[in-house]
């Protein structure tokens, strides 16, 4: 062990170099091949419908329940349909 302390420091060096270019590599590959997929996703994925499917007819419920105000059902599909779209 007659190595000198600027031998062990340039040998250190290199291959603390070596590490990090290694690391920044996998990282880009890494950012590359996450990219190449979010584009793939967009590209194949189904899109969504652009109207809404027709509500379900409502069925009169049962024990003589009040009658549903309309500006309410008119306000709660305004609602899902805003969910819905974003």
């Amino acid at each position: 062990m007659d190595s000198s302390l600027s031998e062990l420091l340039l040998s250190g060096s290199k291959l603390m170099l070596v590490g990090m270019g290694i690391v920044y590599l996998f990282l880009a590959l890494l950012v590359w091949v996450i990219g190449l997929n979010s584009k793939l996703i967009h590209r194949f994925s189904p899109e969504s419908p652009s109207q809404p499917p027709h509500p379900a007819q409502s069925v009169p419920a049962a024990g003589g329940a009040e009658e549903v105000d309309a500006e309410l059902v008119a306000a709660i599909s305004a609602a899902i349909h805003h969910h819905q779209n974003n």
